[in-house]
């Protein structure tokens, strides 16, 4: 039915290499997804730029609506705005040294969305303390970005 029509080898190739393009960008998308490269650089910079010298374009790694949330010794749980706990961050290092390590880091991505929940060990004037954290991100203009922060110490043992 079709055997009158004409092809010509140059359309031929030019849509095939359409095709594979497309099929190309197509299987990129289906991997980023899932792909969680893009949350990792996040996380490594969230603790390589956490320093006195690099404070402030740490907290560029976070929304301007970012909340953290953490629980008190008492049991109950404090919130705090992006400004509020970037203040603190600064103060804490006006005080001395301070540093935190994360360790069983575990990454969730579904699209433009992202979830770490891992322990770390944050030092401060040379006291060590553990806990668990779990952190969302949202990426936005191709970028993720810390949405939210939650964490716990865990309770000292006598």
């Amino acid at each position: 039915m079709l055997s009158h029509l004409r092809f010509s080898p140059v359309l031929v190739i030019a849509c095939a290499g359409a095709a594979l393009v497309g099929l190309e960008a197509a299987g990129r998308a289906t991997q980023s997804r899932t792909d969680t490269a893009a949350v990792e650089r996040v996380l490594g910079d969230y603790i390589g730029l956490y320093r006195t010298d690099r404070l402030l374009e740490w907290k560029t790694l976070f929304l301007p609506g970012f909340a953290a949330t953490y629980t008190n010794d008492d049991g109950s749980v404090t919130t705090r705005t992006l400004e509020e706990f970037y203040e603190r961050q600064q103060a804490a290092f006006v005080r001395g040294t301070v540093s935190e390590t994360l360790h069983d880091v575990r990454i969730a991505r579904q699209g433009r969305l992202a979830h770490v929940v891992a322990g770390f060990d944050f030092t401060s004037a040379g006291t060590t303390r553990r806990g668990q954290l779990m952190l969302l991100m949202i990426e936005t203009q191709g970028q993720f970005k810390i949405a939210a922060l939650t964490f716990t110490y865990h309770l000292q043992q006598d």
